[in-house]
């Protein structure tokens, strides 16, 4: 086994590092002739400091190993941890933990353990591995030098390309030896540089030669799934700075590639979105950042369908892209009763980032769609039938009419709303004269 070179700094203060169930997986798979450390994110961003120092377990902590996936089951199996193979045709099995049902984690937290490879076959979606106990060469498979930075249960670190550590310190994102072969292997790999690129070093330049590889492997990121592509996008428009790593992907030519459709992909919007303060700018989640690039509702729900979006988040993104513009400062209770207040909410975000209304509009709206209790209509078609209202389109009719006069005068008494029920049908009724 090779191991890679030990570095001389530690990480013996992650507190990540430090959770009963992560040290009790790097000890249960470290047995004599064998060793399993953390790799990916939990390291890199405790290294750029961007982990705060009290981080807990909803950290993500992956782990690579030299035991095989077989070998990692039926430990984690004798230990009794609940374990499910999510990728053996990757080596990848995933060690499931019991946690407050009321947790971030949704009541278990998970720990993704891989197999140390090297990729033998690949066309730029799919690879095919052959499982290995060499750690430089698991390093040199993966994407960028700052995701191939290890670290044992003890917190040593191990770099084996020898630059990860400098470039996370230097805020330098960069793929393992030649960024063409790196983008071949997995064309995914385009979004992800970008998504890195400005998370850590948003104010450089990316180099000549990572430019070049992109444009050329632009045309393959159609070969991703809708599935790949929306969770590599969505990340990038959660962002800080996700409206210039749109309008980077774009630049490159491949925007329209990654969303699936063409379109005229509304880059300002989504700045002036990025652009809101305080409690407003909570609610610019990525969807809501996705909704702001759209030019209409064909492109959002073509867009939906590209990236296979849920049917929640497809309808979502139709309905913020559907706003009424000004008319929601005109008649607020009209769109929170009708809309509801969630929608009312990204409505109202959109309508400003489109110019419709003001800043102060939408923090108004958003403040009345925070306390909004909606209200049933307490009319039904027995009460019309009552009063001789025949079923059918003509009691449809009359009774949206009365719903709507209901919200426009603010919820007024049942009482209220018999009298008006009683005049309309007793109009109705009258013969003219």
């Amino acid at each position: 086994m090779n191991g890679a070179t030990k570095h001389s700094a530690y990480l013996r203060e992650a507190t990540w590092l430090g959770v009963p169930e992560v040290q009790k997986l790097l000890a249960l798979l470290s047995p004599d002739g064998e060793e399993t450390r953390c790799v990916g994110g939990c390291v890199r961003d405790t290294l750029a400091g961007s982990v705060a120092s009290n981080a807990d377990s909803d950290l993500e902590v992956d782990m690579a190993t030299t035991l095989t996936p077989d070998a990692v089951m039926n430990i984690l199996e004798n230990a009794g941890i609940r374990v499910v193979a999510t990728g053996l045709a990757y080596g990848t099995v995933t060690a499931i933990f019991p946690t407050d049902a009321a947790a971030p984690s949704g009541g278990s937290k998970k720990y993704e353990i891989t197999t140390l490879r090297h990729d033998i076959k690949g066309d730029g979606r799919h690879a095919e591995v052959m499982f290995g106990r060499d750690w430089h060469i698991d390093a040199a498979r993966r994407d960028l030098t700052i995701n191939a930075i290890y670290v044992d249960r003890y917190g040593a670190i191990f770099d084996p390309t020898e630059s990860g550590i400098a470039d996370v310190a230097a805020g330098r994102v960069r793929f393992i030896g030649e960024p063409a072969q790196r983008i071949k292997e997995d064309y995914l790999r385009i979004l992800r540089f970008v998504r890195f690129y400005f998370q850590i070093s948003p104010d450089t330049t990316p180099d000549a030669p990572t430019v070049e590889a992109i444009k050329a492997a632009v045309p393959h990121i159609a070969q991703l799934s809708g599935e790949r592509r929306q969770d590599e996008f969505l990340k990038i428009l959660g962002l800080d700075e996700a409206d210039n790593a749109v309008r980077f992907i774009d630049e490159m030519g491949a925007l329209h590639v990654t969303l699936g459709v063409d379109g005229n992909w509304q880059h300002t919007r989504l700045s002036a979105l990025l652009g809101f303060a305080g409690s407003a700018s909570a609610h610019a989640d990525r969807l809501l950042r996705l909704a702001a690039l759209m030019p209409d509702t064909a492109a959002a729900d073509a867009v939906a369908a590209a990236l296979r979006l849920s049917r929640q988040r497809a309808q979502r993104l139709h309905k913020a892209v559907d706003h009424p513009g000004v008319d929601l400062m005109r008649r607020p209770t009209y769109w929170l009763h009708y809309n509801g207040a969630a929608t009312v909410r990204d409505q109202s975000l959109m309508a400003c980032a489109s110019g419709n209304i003001t800043d102060t509009d939408a923090k108004n709206l958003l403040a009345l769609a925070d306390s909004w209790a909606p209200r049933l209509f307490p009319l039904g078609g027995a009460d019309m039938a009552a009063l001789g209202v025949k079923h059918g389109p003509q009691m449809g009719a009359m009774l949206g009419a009365l719903e709507t006069w209901w919200v426009e005068n603010g919820f007024p008494s049942d009482s209220a709303l018999h009298d008006e029920l009683a005049r309309r049908v007793s109009v109705k009724c009258d013969p003219p004269t």
